[in-house]
C-alpha cells in the first residue's frame, strides 16, 4: 500500500510499488550525467567506499567478466558485493552479497532512504536504483564490491563511484545514440572510467587508440590483453593464461575465455594472492544466468543467451559451432530470436547465420521491443539469408512450436535480449 506522508515523500508497502514510482520520476529512461546523482551520492557518502571498488565497463562481457571475479573472491574466502544490470526476471537480481539476492524489504528500506535524501533532485529509474543498491553495499561492509556500468562508463551512474580498479571488457558498436557511432568514440567513453594512478585493465583484443590514449592522459596504470596479459589454446578443451605468472590447463567451458582472463588481470591488479590450483578451479565453476544458459524440459539441446549485438552474436555464433561439433551430422539448430527495435538487427543476424539452421523470429512485447515483421526485414538484408524463417506473435508461442516438430538431436537457442531470455526462465 502506498502511504501519504505529511512531508510529501513517497512511501510504499511493497517493492512492486516503489518501482513503479521510479518509473514515473524522470521523463527519460536514460539520461547520461553524473550531476544530479553525485549530489544526492555525496549527501549519503556513497563516493568512498572501505571496500576494494572494481567498475567494469565495455559493449559486452561485464556480467561474465563480474560473475568470474565474484567466484574467485567468494572462493577466496572475501565478503563480495555485486552491483549488475538490467536483471532479467527480478529486480532483486541486480545486487548480490557473497552469490545471494536481498529481500523485497531490503530494497524498499533503501529505496527509502534515497527518496528522503534526493529531496527536488530528479532521477532516473537507472540512478535510483543504483543509489539504493550502492547504500545496500555500504552497510554490508564487504571486502570487494564489484560494479557493472550500466551504459557507456564516462557518464554512467556508477563512474560516481572512486574505484581501484577499471576495467573495460570489449568494444563493440551499440547504443550509437549516446556513445557515437564508432569504436574510437565509444572506447572514450568506456574509458571514462579510469582512475588517475590507478590499474586500468582493457580484455578487448583490438583496443581503439582513444583507450590508450585516455589513459596515458590521466597517468592510468593501463594493462592491455595481448600485450601485458594473454591466453591462448592448448588443445580442444583447455586454454592457458599469462601475466606476471602463468595458469595451465584450463578447460573451456561455455562461458568467455576472454572475459576470464580479463577477470584474472584483476586479481594481479588487485594483488591478491591465491593458489593457483584454486583460480583454476574458480574459472572453471563460474556461471551465469542467460549466457548460453543450458535449460532442461524441452526434449533437446536448449539454451538461452542475452547475445542482442553483432559482437556478441558472433561469439555465440562460435560456441554454437563448438556444441554441433559434439552432435550428429543430421543435428539442425533451431534459433528463436527476439530483439529490441533500436539494436542493429542486420549486423547481428549476419554474424550468427551461417551456424544457424531455421529462425523463428518473435514479436517482443516490452518497450522498444521489435515486431518479428521488423526482424524478417532486417534478416532479408542479412548476409546468407537462406534460411527456412517462422514468425510469431510471441517467444513462448514460437519455443511451444519449435519444439513439438524438432529432433532430440537439435539444438534450439532462444536469445536477442534480456527480455527475450526472461520469458522462458519466467515460464
Amino acid at each position: 500500500m502506498i502511504t501519504p506522508t505529511t512531508n510529501n515523500i513517497f512511501s510504499a508497502d511493497t517493492l512492486n510499488e516503489w518501482l513503479a514510482h521510479l518509473e514515473q520520476l524522470h521523463p527519460n529512461a536514460i539520461e547520461l550525467g553524473l550531476k544530479r546523482i553525485t549530489e544526492v551520492g555525496k549527501r549519503l557518502n556513497l563516493i568512498h567506499f572501505d571496500a576494494k571498488v572494481v567498475t567494469v565497463a565495455g559493449t559486452n562481457g561485464k556480467g561474465t567478466t563480474c560473475a568470474y571475479l565474484e567466484k574467485i573472491l567468494l572462493d577466496a574466502g572475501f565478503k563480495v558485493g555485486v552491483y549488475s544490470s538490467p536483471h532479467i526476471h527480478r529486480y532483486n537480481e541486480r545486487l548480490r552479497i557473497n552469490g545471494l539476492e536481498l529481500d523485497d524489504q531490503a530494497h524498499c528500506d533503501a529505496f527509502a532512504i534515497i527518496e528522503n535524501a534526493r529531496e527536488t533532485i530528479s532521477l532516473s529509474y537507472f540512478e535510483y536504483a543504483t543509489l539504493s543498491c550502492l547504500y545496500l553495499l555500504q552497510q554490508a561492509n564487504c571486502d570487494y564490491i564489484l560494479l557493472e556500468v550500466g551504459l557507456g562508463g564516462r557518464l554512467d551512474a556508477t563512474n560516481m563511484v572512486e574505484s581501484d580498479v577499471s576495467v573495460v571488457t570489449t568494444i563493440g558498436i551499440d547504443h550509437i545514440d549516446w556513445l557515437g557511432c564508432d569504436r574510437e568514440k565509444i572506447g572514450f567513453e568506456k574509458a571514462g572510467v579510469f582512475r588517475a594512478n590507478k590499474p586500468a585493465i582493457c580484455g578487448e583484443l583490438d583496443v581503439p587508440q582513444s583507450i590508450i590514449d585516455h589513459a596515458q592522459s590521466i597517468s592510468a596504470q593501463l594493462k592491455l590483453a595481448t600485450k601485458d596479459f594473454a591466453f591462448k589454446m592448448l588443445d580442444e578443451q583447455h586454454w592457458s593464461w599469462t601475466g606476471q605468472k602463468t595458469l595451465l590447463p584450463i578447460k573451456q567451458t561455455l562461458m568467455p575465455m576472454q572475459n576470464a582472463s580479463t577477470a584474472l588481470a584483476v586479481i594481479e591488479a588487485l594483488d591478491i594472492t591465491i593458489a593457483p590450483e584454486k583460480l583454476i578451479a574458480s574459472v572453471e565453476n563460474a556461471t551465469l544466468a542467460g549466457r548460453l544458459q543450458a535449460i532442461e524440459g524441452y526434449g533437446c539441446d536448449f539454451y538461452i543467451d542475452v547475445a542482442h549485438n553483432p559482437q556478441s552474436a558472433q561469439y555465440l555464433a562460435t560456441q554454437i559451432k563448438r556444441l554441433k561439433q559434439l552432435k550428429p551430422a543430421c543435428c539442425k539448430v533451431h534459433a528463436v530470436v527476439g530483439m529490441l527495435s533500436d539494436k542493429d538487427m542486420t549486423a547481428t543476424l549476419s554474424a550468427i547465420n551461417s551456424e544457424i539452421s531455421e529462425y523463428h523470429f518473435a514479436d517482443l512485447h516490452c518497450y522498444r521491443g521489435a515486431p518479428a515483421s521488423l526482424l524478417l526485414e532486417a534478416y532479408q538484408s542479412s548476409e546468407y539469408n537462406n534460411h527456412n524463417v517462422t514468425c510469431y506473435e510471441n517467444v513462448l508461442g514460437a519455443v511451444d512450436k519449435v519444439v513439438q516438430n524438432i529432433s532430440a538431436s537439435d539444438i534450439v537457442i532462444v536469445f536477442g535480449s534480456f527480455h527475450t531470455v526472461s520469458d522462458i526462465l519466467t515460464k
